[in-house]
């Protein structure tokens, strides 16, 4: 699961995103999962630390300015010092390092025990660098991305180790590209029919060009601006002043004529700089390019001030015209289902009845109800509808139709908002967490805790589970109620 399911036009509940407590030990049934105890620590005590130790996590910084904050928020007074939890967990960089919260019971049994908790950096050796060498560390793999690995121990009372866990903290500095490249495509020619009236593709904003940059990353278009003038000529269209080779008629009476007819394509500037992407195409720059169809563009073509541009589509009349496919005409055959289709990575282009491209779009990783399915019976292209009058094309999603196969979830139903599911104690209990495909997922929940959660699912062997975080489910049994 990846987000809540949708149907176009409804508002989305807002994710549910609970980070579970981790355990030390998980295993395939809901049972008391206990630790040979270690130092001066009790059982309870151990298992105490052994989950606060779990909720440190590894680290990734998509800018190397919060990395380094991060990181060098630990002062050399800190740096390797025993420190209570209250104050080992507020330092900088372990609350950037913390998945989870720690339950006010663990944090108890920590603290009357007396455990303490240190921190330092290791090399890829695994050598202890001293808090000069870390600093080194830390400016190397700022300036250039890499990772600093962090080891955190814990001691009880007296000093003994009774825990240890490496993070690794990593730079990835990722800086998006800006765009270089404005590749347009869109179909050619549009087909009207005999008689048709010239004020549809005059006023119409609903054209199928997409706008794609140097990555194949799509560009949003702000505003399409189909020109109030149709040309007999490609080129005065181009130029498009209103006074050249002008169809004066108000209908397409020309049976078998091809007209022409300008259409611009406003773009964000923060999004792509179509002055910047113009000049470097105009120099030969490498990388740079502005493309319709495939074919280079000429100045024509682009508003650098205006951060524009613009295409020539011919308007093909009546008896070369292709029919629009239609799913109640003969083009498309329409079959009614049930189930759910997630976009794959990339976002998922919306059509409309007569597969013409939307102004809308459904977003890389989201689930949507669907009712129909339509295919093309020339090409054999498959469409499912996710609105009342929205498509979207099979090669953009993966559906589901809810069926439980194998050891997966399925069935995944809404609970109709927030419910409370609350684990039975003692504090020791651990309560495996699976993941959709059936398989256990690498962290649990403590007994005598609760948790939201939104939606249900069950598996093929009847068994059903309530989600508490993304992509982690409980499964209902003994010591599990859910209100």
């Amino acid at each position: 699961m990846k987000k809540n399911i949708k149907y176009a036009g409804i508002t989305a509940a807002a994710l549910l995103m609970v980070a579970p407590i981790a355990a030390p030990v998980l295993n395939a049934s809901n049972v008391q999962t206990v630790q040979a105890a270690s130092g001066n620590l009790q059982q309870g005590q151990q298992e105490a630390t052994d989950r606060v130790m779990a909720l440190m996590s590894d680290k990734d910084f998509a800018s190397a300015d919060a990395f380094k904050t991060s990181l060098t928020g630990m002062t050399e007074a800190g740096y390797n010092a025993k420190q209570g939890i209250d104050t080992f967990e507020k330092t900088s960089p372990i609350k950037d390092s913390e998945i989870g919260v720690i339950i006010s019971i663990d944090r108890k049994t920590v603290n009357n025990a007396g455990v303490t908790f240190s921190v330092q950096a290791l090399s890829a050796t695994g050598t202890p660098y001293s808090y000069a060498d870390y600093l080194t560390r830390v400016n190397e793999a700022t300036s250039q991305p890499g990772n600093v690995i962090l080891q955190i121990n814990a001691y009880d009372s007296e000093g003994t180790q009774v825990a240890t866990k490496n993070v690794t903290f990593s730079n990835k500095n990722v800086i998006e590209q800006a765009p270089t490249a404005l590749n347009v495509t869109y179909t050619d020619p549009l087909n009207v029919a005999v008689n048709s009236s010239t004020s549809a593709p005059k006023y119409t904003t609903s054209v199928d060009s997409t706008v794609l940059d140097q990555n194949k990353k799509n560009i949003a278009v702000s505003t399409v601006k189909p020109s109030g003038n149709i040309y007999t000529s490609s080129a005065s269209a181009l130029l498009d002043d209103g006074k050249t080779d002008i169809l004066k008629s108000q209908t397409f009476d020309q049976d078998g004529q091809t007209y022409y007819q300008k259409v611009t394509l406003l773009l964000n500037r923060k999004t792509a700089d179509v002055s910047s992407i113009s000049k470097g195409f105009e120099n030969g720059t490498a990388g740079y390019a502005i493309t319709f169809n495939g074919k280079q563009a000429i100045a024509a073509n682009y508003d650098q001030g205006a951060n524009s541009i613009s295409y020539v589509r011919a308007i093909q009349v009546g008896k070369t015209t292709t029919p629009t496919p239609d799913p109640g005409n003969g083009d498309w055959t329409s079959a009614a289902t049930k189930g759910v289709v997630t976009v794959k990575t990339s976002i998922g282009h919306l059509y409309n009845d007569d597969n013409k491209l939307t102004t809308r779009s459904l977003g890389p990783a989201t689930d949507w109800q669907t009712d129909q399915v339509r295919t093309n019976t020339k090409t054999g292209a498959k469409q499912y509808r996710v609105s009342t009058h929205e498509w979207v094309n099979e090669a953009d999603v993966n559906f589901n139709d809810g069926t439980v196969t194998g050891d997966g979830l399925g069935n995944v139903q809404d609970l109709g908002g927030m419910k409370t599911l609350s684990l039975d104690g003692p504090a020791g209990f651990v309560y495996t967490l699976f993941k959709t495909d059936g398989t256990n997922a690498t962290r649990g929940l403590a007994g005598l805790s609760s948790w939201a959660t939104d939606k249900k699912a069950s598996d093929a062997a009847g068994n059903t589970y309530y989600r508490v975080s993304t992509d982690e489910w409980v499964r209902m049994g003994s010591g599990v109620t859910v209100k």
